[in-house]
């Protein structure tokens, strides 16, 4: 297996060996929250490094190459060795715009060749072009990665998106890629102007309830105000 250092989804581990969960988190003012989740898969630990992960992850993690790619790039990056059944790497990083997350983002260059992100009006889409595909290629960039999820949540009405799955309780659409995908593409759209609300019959049939119960109460207190009087007179 080649041991090729990739910044951003394989800081230690090895061709087809690793599941990546990729997160970018955009909040109302359009701040970027970057992070991903890099772990190995069971072959990884289970064929050649057998009761050892957390050794071996330490190994890869703590090189200095890797080390200094992280630090200069501003990547806040840790070990996770609780409540997984193997240890996993962390990295995040925080960016004040989109324009800024795709101006230094790592992520580029590693499974797409870019990232763009488009204006118009109230409407702003972020793309991606030029997928790599995997390869077992030691000389290939690609990434030794056999499962990506990428996932980009918002607060806001998404309009246009070719994602393959949607979580409409957190408004996060995901993107599934392995070894075995020959093209993909990221492309959402969403209103700026338009805040999500999941399930909102819920919140319209919430919001009636609690005007009958504050008008039931004004009702309620008006009478008994109008009780007093009368036993007053």
């Amino acid at each position: 297996m080649k041991k090729k250092i990739l910044i951003l989804l394989i800081p230690f581990l090895l061709t087809g060996c690793a599941s990546v969960n990729y997160e970018l988190d955009i909040d109302k003012n359009i701040n970027v929250s970057e992070k991903a989740k890099i772990t190995a898969t069971s072959d990884f630990f289970n064929i050649y490094y057998k009761n050892l992960p957390i050794t071996i992850v330490k190994e890869f993690y703590n090189d200095s190459e890797i080390q200094n790619k992280l630090n200069s790039n501003n990547y806040k990056h840790e070990i996770n060795q609780k409540n997984t059944k193997y240890p996993e790497v962390i990295i995040s990083k925080e960016y004040k715009s989109l324009e800024e997350y795709s101006q230094n983002t790592i992520f580029k260059n590693q499974v797409f060749e870019n990232v763009i992100i488009t204006t118009n009006d109230n409407l702003i889409t972020l793309q991606t072009v030029n997928f790599k595909k995997y390869t077992t290629d030691d000389d290939s960039d690609s990434y030794p990665v056999s499962k990506l999820a990428i996932s980009i949540k918002s607060p806001y009405v998404v309009v246009e998106n070719n994602a393959d799955k949607h979580d409409k309780k957190t408004n996060a659409y995901i993107w599934l890629v392995d070894s075995s995908t020959e093209n993909k593409e990221i492309k959402i759209t969403f209103d700026k102007n338009k805040i999500y609300i999941y399930n909102i019959i819920m919140y319209i049939s919430l919001f009636v309830i609690i005007l009958i119960i504050l008008t039931m109460i004004i009702i309620g207190f008006k009478m008994h105000k109008k009780n007093v009087i009368n036993n007053e007179i």
